[in-house]
């Protein structure tokens, strides 16, 4: 005699769970009920266990999140306590990425003409006066250059390509990525295992991420040592550096500093800051200038009949010395009417993507400098770095709501095992909570209608409701 009963997931079978007699004794109903009952728990278990390790999973992931930001933030502290020596930056990127991208081994090497020179290495793969200096020509760095992030998970098998590769310090699996300026490429970033043990693209990802890092605090100490003579430039970016610190949720107080800056170091007039609203429009989110010019939250179509249009699609500097003589290719600038003669515009670059621009302006025809443009890109790069960071921070604070909440009703759900009614107290209170609502209501089916079970907030509700079409609870559950 046997007893099969399936085991449930809303309403789709996940399983079976079955007993046997080795005579003929029929099963009672009531070990029907048990039976079913057993099966019922077994489901809750099963469910119980998976949501486990889905908060694992999350929590794994919100960790690296978190490694990631705090490497992050430690690179940036060194950018800005290292304003005129590169090497820290260097050695700490170098440092944090084989740390948090579970490297052994990390170089991070700069072209010197046609040699790429060794210039911060940490893990236990030696760095020998031999392989310190290589030629561009190496057929890695050849590839690297033309198609970017390099990922070999076992350089025996790629000796065709890579015949010299993992040769002189016996490494085994290689991952560089390519440090890029405005195109050029100026080093790379090269991590080594001593054993066959691929990268993950989320390490993979981290470890672009570093690249990116090496060429901003590069072309930041480059800039510094350049203008190391002007302090009021030094106190500038740093006093950006700060607001970016201690405003990591508003972004408003970086863009205003970023353009009152760039107005100020780069002798201009006015600056104002743009971002891309959509693909047809751009709205002026930051200004600072002399001149009366159009206020904050006022949007533009987005085309090339405008200087901050046609910088954000073009996705490049435009440098306009006398604005009269080019006034016919911007039909839509209101230059002529404000006076302006002489410009400059450059987009703001998030991955090669423009996300808004940053304009200068001198009412007189007196063309910026190359070391005012080159600044005025530092100053884009800085509102871009400012951006993101409030954009990660709000994600990352986002998360951790999400999960702490998570979390709450779990708790209440393994200390009320018995009591349905603190789980859905909870649930109600968390759901209007994160949803920003005034009130939260859950209503179970009751009949013909649905009863008021749990609720949060001040707003009225009946405690029974016919589950008629015309109310909204109703509605829901009569359409599924």
């Amino acid at each position: 005699t046997a007893l099969y009963t399936p085991l449930l997931r809303e309403g789709v079978p996940i399983g079976v769970i079955s007993i046997r007699r080795n005579e003929v004794r029929p099963f009672t109903d009531k070990e029907f009920k048990l039976l079913e009952t057993f099966g019922a728990q077994a489901v809750i278990a099963i469910e119980n266990v998976r949501l486990f390790k889905e908060i694992q999973e999350r929590n794994s992931e919100l960790r690296e999140a978190l490694e990631h930001q705090t490497a992050t933030s430690e690179v940036l502290g060194i950018i800005s306590r290292s304003p005129t020596d590169v090497q820290p930056v260097l050695d700490a990127i170098v440092e944090s990425a084989a740390r948090v991208c579970g490297i052994d081994d990390v170089v991070l090497r700069l072209r010197e003409g046609n040699i790429l020179a060794a210039r911060a290495h940490f893990g236990p793969v030696a760095v020998s006066p031999f392989v310190s200096q290589l030629s561009i020509d190496e057929p890695e760095f050849l590839w690297v250059d033309k198609h970017g992030t390099l990922h070999v998970p076992d350089v025996r098998e790629q000796r065709a390509d890579f015949p010299t590769l993992g040769s002189r310090s016996k490494f085994l699996t290689y991952l560089a990525a390519p440090l890029r300026y405005q195109g050029q490429f100026i080093g790379l970033l090269g991590a080594r295992r001593n054993e066959v043990r691929p990268f993950t693209p989320t390490q993979i990802k981290l470890l672009e991420t570093f690249a990116d890092q090496a060429v901003i605090a590069i072309e930041n100490v480059r800039l510094f040592n350049e203008l190391k003579e002007s302090l009021e430039q030094q106190t500038a970016t740093s006093e950006i550096l700060g607001v970016i610190a201690s405003s990591p949720t508003d972004i408003q107080p970086v863009l205003d500093t970023v353009a009152r800056n760039a107005a100020r170091i780069c002798g201009a007039t006015d600056a104002t800051i743009f971002m891309r609203v959509d693909n047809v429009r751009y709205r002026k989110v930051a200004g600072y200038g002399s001149v009366q010019g159009s206020e904050i939250g006022t949007e533009w179509p987005l085309n090339r009949g405008s200087v901050g249009g046609r910088t954000i699609i073009d996705r490049e500097t435009i440098h306009i010395h006398d604005f009269p003589e080019v006034a016919s290719e911007y039909s839509s600038s209101r230059a002529p009417l404000s006076g302006y003669r002489t410009m400059v515009g450059t987009p703001l670059l998030r991955e090669g993507i423009a996300i808004g621009a940053i304009g200068i302006r001198r009412m007189e025809v007196k063309p910026f400098t190359d070391k005012q443009v080159a600044l005025l890109k530092t100053f884009a790069d800085q509102a871009v770095i400012a951006i993101e960071n409030v954009r990660l921070f709000n994600e990352l604070k986002e998360s951790l709501e999400q999960q702490t909440a998570t979390s709450e009703i779990l708790s209440v759900i393994a200390s009320s095992p018995t009591d349905i009614q603190p789980v859905l107290n909870t649930v109600a209170e968390t759901a209007a909570r994160l949803c920003e609502a005034a009130d939260a209501q859950i209503r179970l089916v009751e009949g013909d209608g649905t009863r008021l079970v749990a609720s949060f907030g001040s707003l009225p509700a009946p405690e029974f409701r016919p589950a008629s079409p015309q109310n909204v609870s109703g509605r829901a559950i009569l359409t599924r």
